[in-house]
């Protein structure tokens, strides 16, 4: 489990862009910056959208108010 200050291993990974995907660097995305990283159990699942997703956009405002930059999933 990923602990408060720990290291994210530097991986290419693809974010959503104006464009459609686009690759990025783990480096480059979690930089200097305060994250709030979650992944779900069987992500784009029913469940996933209906009980685990959910949360993290209703309390979105919330979590970034506490000096958070981005959450991820």
């Amino acid at each position: 489990m990923i602990q408060v200050g720990d290291s994210i291993p530097e991986v290419t990974v693809q974010t959503m862009g104006e464009k459609g995907p686009e690759n990025v660097s783990t480096t480059v995305l979690f930089s200097d910056q305060k994250i709030v990283l979650f992944a779900v159990p069987g992500a784009f699942t029913p469940t996933c959208s209906a009980a685990h997703l959910p949360g993290y956009v209703v309390k979105a405002d919330e979590i970034l108010a506490k000096g958070v930059d981005r959450i991820v999933c």
